[in-house]
């Protein structure tokens, strides 16, 4: 019996720990720089320069570097308003 507890400990374990590192609410950006050709020890040095010593970087720096997210800082498009009456035929 304290085999079986041990293994659904060891699970639940596995399971937190995973769900705990997949629901971070750090954001994992990509940049890239349109029409431009760089290598990635470009990126590194830019990325670096606009980290700060607490390990945060500064976006409006990378922005200023010619950098841009790959990810959409964007609202989500505003919903349609229906019709009161219902659908139109």
């Amino acid at each position: 019996m304290t085999a079986v507890i041990r293994q659904w400990g060891l699970l639940l374990l596995v399971v937190a720990s995973t769900l705990l590192i997949g629901c971070s609410s750090d954001r994992d950006r990509q940049w890239y720089k349109p029409n431009v050709n760089y290598t990635v020890d470009e990126f590194k040095r830019d990325r670096d320069a606009c980290t700060s010593k607490d390990k945060v970087l500064d976006e409006q720096c990378m922005k200023q570097r010619g950098w841009v997210p790959l990810t959409s800082d964007r609202e989500p498009a505003p919903k349609v308003q229906q019709n009161p009456r219902g659908p139109r035929y």
